[in-house]
């Protein structure tokens, strides 16, 4: 359950009518962590076929989870339901809302096509997620830094955090910014130490407590450099930030699961590095053109030339 909440307590003060609008969606990722095993299998048959949950008796879909119709309502508690009438309310409403970005018309009856349904709805669901949280002025600030500096550091560790920091290299060093990536906590430092007024650094920790990359922030912050954080709110990173692109994607309690915060990550750093081409103009546009044109150079096939430094670095991306 999320923090300070009970089976009885502060998630049902939210629902004070079945007509109360939540996005049960997002409830059920934020909580799914502290749900029993039991409940979690409640919570996979009811992301199988969302639309369907919101037609089945208790008893289907204790049966299509595995469990008892006790433990159905023990998981619509959990959400945040006082019943299980009331959870098929709320999930009914935040389909019609957002139906086009929970579901998907194609219908698996293999297993691999109902795992492939699972992770990449859980992708999708982590993206609008995040999308939800964005702070669009924290998002205009990051954006106008990043294309004001004279060079960029991001930081980034453990496997998830580490991947994107590596990805947002790649999307910035295009755009002819001086940029480099470390993973590595006593590279951080010492980059760190060697940055000043100009320069920025883009930390990116969905924990927001990764020790070494917070010291790093500090580091490069006493010098004079500017400082993005890509985290979740009120954690000690983003304390030590300038800028804080603030968002919380939940874990899955499965850890053969893909990270959902790892694809929120991915397109808020696609989001700065597409805001970044476009604030430099003609000088992104320059530099992505002699890199279609070393491209080009090789023999490989490139789409028609746009002047837009979006599309070129789409086209881009689709060589890679």
């Amino acid at each position: 359950m999320e923090e300070g909440a009970t089976e009885q307590g502060p998630l049902h003060q939210a629902t004070d009518s079945p007509a109360s609008t939540i996005d049960i969606v997002s409830r059920i990722q934020r909580v799914e962590t502290s749900l029993s095993p039991a409940e979690r299998r409640v919570a996979e048959a009811v992301r199988q076929d969302f639309e369907a949950a919101t037609r089945l008796t208790i008893a289907e879909l204790a049966r299509r989870a595995g469990v008892s119709q006790p433990t159905v309502t023990r998981f619509c508690r959990s959400v945040g339901s006082r019943s299980f009438g009331e959870f098929k309310i709320q999930l009914a409403t935040t389909l019609t809302v957002a139906a086009a970005y929970l579901n998907s018309d194609r219908v698996f009856g293999d297993d691999a096509g109902q795992l492939a349904h699972a992770v990449m709805m859980n992708a999708a669901n982590a993206i609008r997620e995040g999308l939800d949280q964005l702070d669009t002025a924290a998002l205009t600030t990051a954006i106008a830094a990043l294309a004001a500096s004279r060079r960029i550091d991001i930081y980034g560790q453990g496997s998830g955090s580490a991947a994107i920091a590596e990805d947002a290299r790649l999307r910035l060093f295009r755009l002819s910014i001086p940029v480099a990536a470390y993973c590595d906590g006593h590279q951080q430092r010492m980059s760190a130490a060697t940055l000043g007024p100009g320069d920025t650094v883009l930390a990116i920790s969905n924990s927001g407590r990764t020790k070494p990359v917070i010291e790093a922030v500090e580091i490069a912050r006493s010098f004079g450099a500017a400082a993005i954080a890509l985290t979740r709110p009120a954690t000690p990173l983003a304390a030590a930030a300038d800028i804080v692109i603030a968002v919380t994607v939940p874990e899955v309690g499965d850890i053969l699961r893909p990270s959902p915060s790892r694809y929120a990550h991915m397109a808020i750093v696609d989001t700065l590095a597409t805001g970044v081409a476009a604030s430099l103009g003609a000088r992104a546009r320059e530099s992505l053109r002699r890199v279609r044109y070393t491209l080009a150079r090789l023999g490989v096939a490139i789409p028609a030339p746009s002047t837009d430094p979006t599309q070129i670095m789409r086209d881009l991306d689709l060589r890679e």
